[in-house]
């Protein structure tokens, strides 16, 4: 299937590139067209801000056309990767592009389509002064800035504090809580974890932390991990996921958790928008596991993606880059952050700050360390060896943990 969507998908380009359709970027018709890609798209929490956005720069810049291409993330096609790989390989890049760093980048930046920011930023320092050093590390390899961090996010174990009251049950702040809760939800006709076996990434990365911390999430793949993946079986086996948890999709989870029919789930911020006018709702690191070097002073965060400029767009006009500084500008991104995640740009923060948001702040200040998922530091088809296409087998005692690793170990 992914082969198919990246023929139709190079196909289509060389058609719309063929009679200079729209996906071409440019000067077209007296306007400045810029074509624009971004995973603001579909169901994405920060979708509809992005539509205003660029319709707000359009209004005060109408001799520039923005042409926004996003596409979503979610699903099981993963329609945004596969159009950013089909561009690439077709050396057609959008414009401006807001792509993954760290691993999941390593084509867009070994492409050579894309500019270094270095000299951009040492030409205006008063717009660099404004983009926080520690986020833009992320976008950084061997002193070369290679994309502009953006939106941060973070991951945790979210968790329906009304219902833990209402059955008596202590709240789920260590590994021996999570494990007594289970049954006395199962009896009340309440899910324990929204998870799906189809997705269980974020889940994954939090036993993963939980178990090895910090130092031990850096060594890939290594057998440390085989207590975390064991910790999901273990879960399964209580009965601690839907039971239709091997066929649900990650949308029906969280649906699933905002209508207050499961208890806990593990995710991340760009979820907390959907829940956070439910003011039970609370997040926190996932506790250690039992002999776990991670718990409350380690949690999942970080920047996983950033603005590209194409060598195309600099050598053409200043447009693209006035319409990047525009977009990193304090008063945008605050729109972007009230929404959800946290800002790799100096700007206030939102007023109004509801309790699970609080309890956010509050995980991250506790957290001494912090770490970008573990997703985004390692091959991706590894990844998915060792979680949907691994965990399914794992807790239907088909495989063991060691042979998942193994198998993610060989995948270069």
């Amino acid at each position: 299937m992914k082969k198919c969507l990246i023929v139709i998908l190079a196909f289509t380009l060389a058609v719309s590139a063929f009679a200079g359709g729209r996906s071409q970027g440019g000067s077209q018709g007296g306007k400045e067209r810029i074509r624009v890609v971004t995973f603001f798209a579909g169901s994405d929490q920060w979708a509809p801000v992005w539509k205003e956005v660029i319709q707000d720069y359009q209004n005060q810049n109408p001799a520039v056309e923005i042409v926004d291409e996003s596409q979503p993330t979610s699903g099981q096609n993963d329609l945004f990767r596969t159009k950013i790989q089909t561009e690439i390989a077709a050396k057609n890049p959008p414009e401006l592009l807001l792509f993954f760093n760290g691993a999941d980048g390593s084509a867009v930046i070994d492409s050579g389509l894309y500019v270094d920011w270095t000299s951009y930023m040492k030409e205006d320092p008063a717009w660099a002064a404004n983009l926080k050093a520690g986020p833009m590390e992320a976008g950084n390899l061997n002193g070369i800035q290679y994309c502009i961090p953006y939106i941060g996010y973070y991951e945790g174990l979210i968790y329906n504090k009304g219902l833990f009251d209402k059955y008596g049950l202590k709240e789920p702040t260590t590994w021996e809580n999570i494990l007594a809760c289970i049954d006395t939800f199962k009896q009340n006709g309440i899910v324990p974890f929204a998870t799906s076996m189809m997705k269980p990434s974020y889940l994954v990365e939090a036993l993963i932390l939980a178990q090895a911390g910090a130092e031990g999430q850096k060594k890939s793949f290594d057998d440390s991990w085989v207590p975390a993946l064991d910790a999901v079986a273990t879960l399964y086996a209580r009965g601690a996921f839907p039971p239709d948890t091997l066929t649900m999709t990650e949308d029906e989870i969280r649906v699933l958790f905002a209508d207050q029919k499961a208890a806990m789930m593990v995710n991340g911020s760009w979820t907390i928008n959907g829940i956070k006018s439910n003011p039970n709702m609370r997040i926190i690191a996932m506790p250690a596991l039992p002999g776990g070097a991670g718990g409350e002073k380690t949690t999942v965060a970080g920047f996983g993606s950033g603005w590209y400029m194409s060598k195309n767009a600099a050598q053409r006009s200043g447009e693209t880059l006035k319409f990047l500084k525009w977009l990193t500008s304090p008063n945008v991104i605050t729109r972007f952050i009230a929404v959800g995640g946290s800002s790799a740009i100096v700007c206030d923060a939102p007023v109004g700050a509801t309790p699970v948001e609080i309890s956010a702040v509050e995980m991250l200040n506790k957290a001494v360390n912090t770490r970008p998922a573990a997703d985004s530091q390692v091959v991706r088809e590894a990844w998915l060896a060792i979680t949907e296409d691994g965990i399914p087998y794992l807790v239907e005692k088909q495989r063991t943990a060691r042979q998942l690793l193994e198998r993610a170990r060989g995948i270069k």
